[in-house]
């Protein structure tokens, strides 16, 4: 049965935080979030595992400076994995640099996570910024995605809405598939590592044996964008394209 709680950071931020069971219907998740219609959505996934220090220089400058400034002063809602992990660690810090008031939801399998007041879940915390989180009934990682992607199309149904791309492993490939079949754009950090830049070698021209990264690199709705770039020019490449 869908419930909701409210949580409390070490931070003294709250969040609403909804528990729900697989395939629980969409429309109870959105109405027991109490969310604002959203002007866009905005969707980061991809990798959580710990950077090395070139890759966390390149990517905490455009998720602190680029994505989380877009979502605080464009109050776009952001969907995300959640976890006090690798770039959602990074977008977290952005959220507090830039004072984000703007919802930012996370999406994450029961038993994986904890939070502040919990005694008996995961080892890998909420990411503290997020002001919403959807707790989905599941003992693996990507148990959660479908019920992610679900609430996305549904917020996202009378606005506009962009995917974001940084690193990642096979989650991160159902992550793409279900955008790719929601038709949407997506944005693929290059030089962030792993399946996010497997794609866009094989759109390079790279052969690959691996059909799924073959499916998603023959999409059309994909942008290219350089690690090493600016974090205004990040800023300028998620406006153009909410």
């Amino acid at each position: 049965m869908l419930s909701v709680e409210t949580i409390r950071f070490a931070n003294e931020q709250e969040a609403l935080l909804v528990h729900v069971p697989q395939h629980t219907p969409t429309d109870s998740i959105v109405a027991a979030l109490k969310l604002p219609q959203p002007r866009a959505v905005i969707c980061l996934n991809g990798g959580t595992a710990e950077l090395d220090e070139g890759l966390n220089t390149g990517l905490r400058r455009l998720m602190v400076d680029g994505l989380a400034r877009v979502a605080a002063e464009n109050s776009v809602t952001l969907v995300t994995g959640g976890t006090d992990a690798g770039i959602f660690s990074l977008l977290g810090a952005g959220l507090e640099k830039w004072g984000c008031k703007a919802p930012c939801l996370g999406v994450v399998p029961s038993t994986q996570v904890t939070w502040p007041g919990r005694s008996d879940g995961g080892e890998t915390p909420l990411e503290p910024h997020h002001s919403h989180f959807i707790v989905v009934d599941g003992n693996n990682w990507g148990d959660e995605t479908p019920t992610m992607y679900s609430v996305v199309q549904s917020l996202s149904q009378n606005c506009s809405s962009l995917a974001v791309f940084a690193g990642g492993g096979d989650i991160t490939l159902r992550e793409m598939q279900a955008n790719v079949k929601q038709g949407r754009e997506m944005i693929l950090i290059a030089g962030s590592g792993r399946n996010t830049d497997a794609v866009l070698n094989i759109r390079d021209g790279s052969a690959s044996s691996v059909e799924v990264l073959r499916e998603i690199a023959s999409q059309s709705r994909i942008i290219r964008f350089e690690i090493d770039r600016s974090p205004e020019q990040f800023v300028q490449s998620l406006i153009s394209h909410i």
